[in-house]
């Protein structure tokens, strides 16, 4: 059981970090914007956004490997 919250939980969290990322490139953007595309290069916002991602990666990455451990056993 803890291996499938931590999967959904770590996913969760990507998805959100990278939804957040979109959105703040969307707002940057403002209205009269006709070429959005998501802006790699900003390292300052990329500071804040990895991070979360990397921690959401690695809770799914544990919940995947607590899922294969116990079907193993």
């Amino acid at each position: 059981m803890l291996g499938y919250a931590l999967l959904v939980l770590g996913i969760l969290v990507c998805a959100v970090t990278f939804g957040g990322w979109v959105w703040l490139n969307a707002y940057g953007c403002g209205t009269g914007c006709n070429d959005f595309r998501l802006r790699w290069e900003d390292t300052e916002a990329l500071a804040v956004f990895i991070p979360p991602f990397i921690a959401g990666f690695v809770l799914a990455l544990a919940g995947a490997a607590t899922i294969l451990a116990n079907r193993r056993k």
